[in-house]
């Protein structure tokens, strides 16, 4: 595939409802069907809100929030990018999967990076690894919310061969400068596209969100962005173009990892 159409939902996320939140996301993989779009991306802890009280919602990979979005997959043959909570001790795992055409279950990813400065690693506990997974043969990876801040992990995929990078987020309008920076910054230093998932609307602890949705292409420009409003963001993605300039400009070959593990 030369091209990926991507749709970013950005959801008012009604709080700890998962029933309500599966409902409204019916509608949005309907709609980004309707619009073409081959994968849809819903932001960080769509069927809860980002909660600091995850024990009740703690579930299995696979399990009920899974299974619930693998039947939307496969009813508008979409890949879909959803999130949930995942039952582990001694904390649960805050969690991001994909879900194929097909119904099938392709990935899981646990945020390596809970963040501390919200408390959320008093309550989750981080993951270990960024696995790669294919979309339609396009090499791709996960990332959520606070992630964003590290370019370990960006780096890691990178070199493992990802092309696209999904970073579902609950990112709160104070800090929404960094998160536009940084969407940047992490397609530009991988030569990637990134595409970032942001909520809108305010959560049950006084936090409001922004949207900003966007998906930037491996130069770091912006295809597409969101405002405050709820709905999709759309936006294709040029491979071929991404693979050009990685062959043009072989920046990642010019790493010095023995100089850096010294640092």
């Amino acid at each position: 595939m030369t091209t990926l159409r991507v749709a970013l939902v950005q959801q008012d996320t009604v709080w700890q409802d998962p029933a309500a939140n599966l409902a409204r996301a019916r509608g949005f993989a309907e709609a980004a069907a309707r619009a073409g779009a081959r994968v849809a991306v819903f932001p960080e802890l769509f069927a809860l809100g980002f909660t600091m009280a995850p024990e009740p919602f703690a579930e299995s990979i696979p399990g009920p929030t899974t299974k619930a979005v693998a039947a939307l997959s496969r009813e508008f043959g979409l890949y879909l990018v959803g999130s949930c909570v995942e039952a582990h001790a001694p904390h649960p795992r805050n969690a991001a999967f994909v879900t194929g055409p097909d119904g099938a279950l392709i990935a899981a990813y646990r945020k390596i990076h809970p963040f501390s400065y919200g408390e959320e690693h008093q309550h989750y506990s981080g993951g270990e690894d960024c696995p790669l997974f294919e979309v339609d043969g396009i090499p791709c990876g996960l990332q959520i919310c606070y992630d964003l801040r590290f370019p370990e992990p960006f780096r890691a995929l990178a070199a493992k061969g990802a092309e696209v990078v999904f970073v579902p987020a609950n990112w709160p309008v104070r800090r929404i400068g960094a998160w536009s920076i940084l969407l940047a910054a992490r397609a530009i230093e991988n030569q990637m596209a990134v595409c970032g998932v942001n909520r809108v609307g305010r959560d049950a602890l006084g936090l409001d969100y922004p949207g900003a949705s966007a998906l930037h292409d491996a130069f770091g420009e912006v295809i597409a962005k969101g405002d405050a409003a709820a709905g999709l963001v759309i936006g294709d993605l040029d491979l071929i173009q991404l693979r050009a300039w990685r062959a043009r400009f072989p920046a990642l070959s010019d790493r010095r990892p023995e100089v850096y593990s010294a640092l």
